[in-house]
This record gives C-alpha cells, structure tokens and sequence, in this order.
C-alpha cells in the first residue's frame, strides 16, 4: 500500500513528516510512503508580515488542496499553522505526542531576554509573542522576522538584532537546541495554540483514516481540542494576538490563555474535567472576553 504525504519543503516541516512516517511504519511495516513536498502561500511571500496576508491558512491550504484533489492521501501539518475551520471532506486523523511547548529566546551574545540593553531590537513575526515581550519589556523594539528557523537566526546579526523568539519543539527537531539562551515559561509566554505538536489530515472518505490512530497521542490530542476551542470561540486568527496551553495533570485538564483586546493583554486559566476539554476552552475564552 501506498500512501502520498503532502508536506511544506522546509527542513523542519520534512523532519516532522520523517517522524510521522517512521512511527507509522512501526505499526505498518508493509506501507510504502512517498513524500510530496508542496509550496504553501505563506512559503512563497516571505517579505510580507503573516497578519497582512490573511493569517488563516496560509501554510496549510495548498496542502489541502492537494488532498481534496487526491494529488496526495495525507498530511503533516505543525498544528500550531491549522485553522479551526477544517475544509469539508477533511478530517485531523491524529495529533501526535506533543513535544515541548514553550517559546524559546535566542540571543547574538548568550544574555537572557532580561539582561538585554534597553532599546534592544528583537525578532518575530507573531503578533502573541511581540504583546506578551513588548508586556515584559516595553522599552524593547520588535523587528518583523520571518523564513525558516536557521535563516530567522543567520539574520540576528544582518538586521543588528538583539535575539529572536522561536519555538522549542522546532529546535528540539532540528538538533539546534544549544542555541537556546532561556526557555519562556507558558506562563510568562504562553505558547500558540497547538504549538509543539503534529496534525496527521486525511479524506474523512479514505477507509485508511482508523489505521492512522495508532500515531495519535490522547493527552496531546485532548489538551489541542481544548485549545483550538479556546481559539475558535475568539474566532482566531493571525490578526488577534493570542495563545493558550493546556495539560493534564491526573484527572484534571489545566488551561493557559491569553488575548489582546483594547491594548490590553488579559490572561486567565482554567482547569475541570478531562472530558469538558472543549466547553472549557470556551469559558476560559469567554472570561478573558468579558474582562
């Protein structure tokens, strides 16, 4: 049997797609994969800040595309770039188990983010993490930064940058976590949404869907759910700072969101059942509305 993996040309994202395929293959020793590596919009115009662009879908939509299509039978997205909205037809097979969640701070010198001169110039092109540094720091300057993890870093010292601001799990990944100078606490940052795991897409019509579980992680799975609640009840998008992270601790689900509204960054949790994961994203997103 033969499956078509639709994935960005990015390192990162064909190491993601290597890991989905390899834990499949564990399970499924007779399936043979081929990767199809696809150019999304949000690839193609690097020079364009991601909120200026639409925001929704834009390393994504051309991948599903293809699947509607069946140019290809599956995909591996970083969860953090799905939208809530899922075209119809389309269905998140599985959420793997979620590497490390937080934002991570990376200098040109090796200070931490509060030994920074004031005035610093930092880099990112996520409207969550500029609020949440500018809320810690406001004297810092933020510089729009995108491309890959490896370019994001090359240019630190090309734009005369004091660091940037990446994601862990993408420098777990990429064998490049001795370049982290701190780790940002989901509280002190709070993460995006979904940000550290993988979505497996498939045809809801593709009779394969059930044999794609084996890759799903419950925990991960259920914490994404509640998040992507959270999300969708702000009706997120790239032009709405926000984030939220959510674990299990025994029987209970915890919640971290965060949203800006008015110039204000509000930031609230919530925890209850496991199984109230999504009416809990909800109410956390509804408190932090109301505030």
């Amino acid at each position: 049997m033969l499956l078509k993996v639709g994935t960005r040309d990015s390192k990162l994202a064909l190491i993601q797609t290597d890991m989905v395929i390899e834990e499949l293959k564990k399970h499924h020793p007779d399936w043979k994969f081929e990767k199809v590596l696809v150019k999304t919009r949000g690839d193609r115009f690097l020079d364009s800040a991601l909120s200026e662009m639409g925001g929704k879908g834009l390393f994504v939509k051309e991948i599903e595309d293809a699947l509607l299509c069946g140019d290809i039978d599956m995909a591996v997205h970083s969860m953090k770039d799905v939208p809530y909205e899922i075209p119809e037809g389309l269905y998140i097979a599985a959420v793997t188990k979620r590497e490390d969640a937080r934002d991570v701070f990376i200098s040109v010198d090796g200070r931490r983010f509060a030994e920074l001169k004031e005035g610093a110039r930092i880099g990112t092109s996520s409207l969550r993490r500029a609020v949440q540094l500018k809320g810690m720091r406001p004297d810092i300057e933020i510089v729009p930064l995108r491309g890959n993890v490896p370019t994001r870093i090359k240019k630190m010292k090309e734009l005369n940058l004091a660091g940037v601001v990446l994601a862990a799990a993408g420098m777990k990944r990429l064998g490049m976590e001795d370049a982290v100078c701190e780790y940002f606490s989901p509280d002190m940052v709070v993460p995006a949404v979904g940000q550290g795991a993988l979505a497996v897409e498939m045809r809801k019509e593709d009779a394969r869907v059930r044999f794609v579980k084996c890759v799903d992680d419950p925990d991960a799975a259920t914490a994404v759910r509640a998040e992507r609640a959270f999300m969708r009840a702000l009706g997120g998008s790239c032009k709405v700072p926000m984030g939220a992270y959510a674990w299990i601790e025994g029987n209970i689900l915890n919640i971290i969101g965060m949203m800006e509204g008015n110039g204000k960054v509000k930031r609230g949790n919530i925890f209850g059942k496991i199984s109230e994961a999504e009416d809990l994203g909800k109410k956390l997103a509804k408190e932090l509305g109301e505030l």
